[in-house]
């Protein structure tokens, strides 16, 4: 239930990862970003999240869709209008508050994308550009959504010291928009705040108890993984992975971007992840470039060493050595909190997996389902509800999410005993064992693909 395939559909076995842990529908556009419409002008700061673009670029969202749906994708695939290229489309790349004239136009273009089978809007309010959105803008959006019935997604601003208020801030829109809203990956980062997930969980049944409609999905793991990009202000980021890479070369701009990193940001209510974790829990994965294998999947403090560098002239010169298309996996959330996330009833089970093609990547790419079913957090019949029928409902998903007459063959067949998760950070690209056959729409998924695109429509 929160994929980053969208780019991934249109590559050669893109959808590999997803295939081989028994997953027949790939919901993408979360977190606010996506390749349609007109995201060309997020192609530098996306790129670590959703791999290489197609070729092709779409100047409304529906074409898109028709783009997919022209075409079997192995997988069965759900659409969120990603609020970044929504925010493109209406007005520029700019990283700024919205106008009145700009947030009309990018509902317009929103209710649009619904009216083509879109199951909701994904913000990203932690990304540039999304993070400079204001409250009118977000309404505006909001109502879009209600208007249609569909679902309101966000990576919310903080998952660290701020994380109540964020959830407050998606709740409030949707109790004034009068829409549902759905946390992406719910968790609880940074050491000082572990052990807080209990209380956000009864705050979050507080607000369902109140009448709003909220639920999250949740990542089984103690890591996250995102673009170097976000670790750094958003002041450094104006003018996207460009202008933070001019700031990198000019040596007084370098100097005040470093600077910022080593205290807890307070002109925002966005995560400083390095001062929060440290060098030492911050790995980087993603390098393209052959001589640079050699610091795959090592820690920004053992490159440092590597290189006899301080860590942050380090991790600046990776920024620059790579033109900022790095990822990071971070250690950053309580695992106990995790688990209470996913234990919760009304969160479901999504791998946030980044389909980078090459090196190491984080292993909830390729395992995140049979580890969900093996931490032993629920019951196993529980936990497959969370991952089938709840979200088929969760996104107006209709005739999938259960095996029933009338219902499409949606299917996985698993050697029960045999079945067990095998990716790990050391080795993430390790399918679960024990996974005999999948099938989609009831064709052999070894056979010939066979997914569809599945316009949102029915209740909730």
């Amino acid at each position: 239930m929160h994929s980053h395939d969208d780019a991934a559909l249109f590559r050669p076995g893109g959808l590999a990862p997803k295939l081989g842990q028994g997953v027949t529908t790939s919901v993408i556009g979360n977190c606010g970003l996506g390749v349609a419409p007109s995201a060309a002008a997020l192609l530098d700061s996306a790129g670590p999240v959703l791999g290489a673009f197609p070729d092709d670029h779409w100047v409304s969202f529906g074409s898109y869709l028709t783009t997919v749906a022209a075409e079997a994708r192995a997988v069965n695939t759900v659409a969120l209008v990603p609020h970044a290229p929504l925010r493109i489309a209406a007005m520029g790349a700019a990283r700024r508050p919205a106008t009145p004239a700009e947030s009309e136009r990018m509902a317009g273009i929103a209710s649009d994308a619904l009216d083509a089978g879109a199951a909701g809007i994904s913000l990203g309010l932690m990304y540039s550009p999304g993070d400079a959105a204001e409250r009118p803008e977000l309404l505006a959006l909001a109502r879009a959504v209600a208007a249609h019935d569909r679902l309101l997604v966000a990576h919310i601003r903080n998952e660290a010291d701020h994380l109540r208020a964020s959830i407050d801030e998606l709740a409030g829109l949707g109790r004034e928009a009068g829409a549902a809203v759905h946390v992406s990956h719910l968790k609880v980062t940074g050491p000082r705040n572990a052990g807080s997930m209990p209380g956000i969980i009864d705050h979050l049944e507080g607000l369902r108890a109140s009448g709003l409609d909220i639920t999250a999905d949740v990542y089984p793991y103690d890591a996250g993984s995102t673009t170097v990009v976000s670790l750094f202000p958003p002041w450094a980021q104006e003018g996207g992975a460009e202008g933070l890479l001019g700031r990198l070369r000019d040596v007084d701009n370098r100097a005040e971007v470093l600077a910022s990193l080593t205290a807890p940001w307070t002109d925002t209510t966005l995560e400083n992840q390095w001062a929060a974790i440290g060098p030492e829990k911050i790995v980087v994965v993603g390098f393209d470039d052959p001589a640079l294998s050699d610091l795959e999947g090592l820690t920004v403090a053992e490159v440092a060493v590597a290189r006899d560098q301080q860590p942050l002239e380090a991790l600046a010169d990776l920024v620059l050595l790579t033109s900022a298309q790095l990822t990071v996996i971070l250690f950053h959330t309580d695992l106990e909190g995790m688990k209470t996330a996913l234990a919760w009833p009304h969160t479901l089970v999504g791998s946030d997996g980044l389909p980078r093609e090459n090196g190491t990547v984080h292993p909830r790419l390729f395992g995140t389902f049979s580890r969900a079913l093996t931490l032993g957090v629920l019951p196993r019949g529980e936990m497959i509800r969370k991952m089938t029928q709840d979200a088929a409902l969760r996104f107006g998903i209709a005739g999938r999410g259960r095996i029933a007459p009338g219902f499409a063959a949606d299917l996985q067949l698993v050697d029960a005993g045999a079945y067990a998760d095998r990716a790990t950070f050391a080795s993430p690209r390790l399918s679960p064992a024990g996974l005999v056959t999948t099938y989609v729409n009831g064709v052999r998924a070894d056979v010939a693909p066979a997914g569809l695109f599945l316009p949102a429509g029915t209740s909730r």
